[in-house]
């Protein structure tokens, strides 16, 4: 694991409680809005049997798919948003890093329809985990859902390319955050990237702020082949 991959993982150890309170009293108003619906929308309307939230926090998208009747589990590399996950009563929360996937058990469900990965692919090199684990954990056709920043609107004064960036925690309430590495992929790269590992896209979604008009984020559906 390189130097980055290590502080996106103490970041985000560090960050765990003010981000907890963030979700939970829905302080970023970019998620309030327009994300959380639009990750939930995505999901709904695959109506997949199984799903697994890779990435998934403090776990409000696995309690609110829990709520609509979707079976799944949750899955995080940081002890403290899954500790948080749990105590809110369920126990389909699992602590595992992204290359360590093949190896957890996921109560009685040994492949998934669907990976969710909301905002959670934030290495370089966790694209290539998530395709790795797909082998043994995603039904054949299974879907892999992202969503991500909007790289025409993350990319700011930097170059459109690939490379490492650091997050922005302008406009969060009061809360104070670590810096956190992440690591920028355009448009083009995201496709790419996933037809190489043998995945297509099946839809593309840009969803928008209702008061800016401009897209906050953008989801990408790919089913593997």
């Amino acid at each position: 694991m390189d130097k980055n991959e290590q502080e996106i993982l103490h970041s985000w150890a560090v960050n765990a409680q003010p981000w907890t309170r963030v979700v939970r009293d829905q302080l970023l108003e970019s998620r309030a809005l327009v994300t959380d619906k639009a990750i939930v929308e995505a999901v709904v309307e695959l109506e997949p049997r199984t799903f697994l939230d890779i990435g998934c926090g403090e776990g409000w998208l696995c309690r609110e798919l829990f709520r609509r009747g979707f079976d799944g589990w949750g899955v995080d590399g940081i002890a403290e948003l899954v500790e948080s996950a749990r105590c809110l009563g369920d126990v389909r929360f699992v602590v595992s890093s992204y290359s360590d996937l093949p190896s957890q058990k996921f109560g009685s469900i040994n492949q998934f329809d669907c990976f969710i990965c909301n905002f959670s692919l934030l290495g370089e090199r966790s694209l290539g985990e998530i395709a790795q684990a797909s082998n043994s954990l995603l039904a054949d056709k299974g879907k892999i859902i992202i969503q991500t920043l909007h790289p025409l609107m993350a990319c700011g004064d930097f170059p459109y390319s690939n490379g490492w960036r650091e997050t922005s925690w302008q406009g969060i309430a009061l809360e104070s955050f670590a810096a956190a590495p992440w690591y920028f992929r355009t448009i083009e790269s995201w496709i790419c990237e996933f037809h190489l590992k043998n995945y297509r896209l099946l839809k593309l979604i840009e969803p928008c702020h209702p008061k800016t008009k401009k897209p906050v984020s953008i989801l990408f559906i790919f089913e593997r082949e």
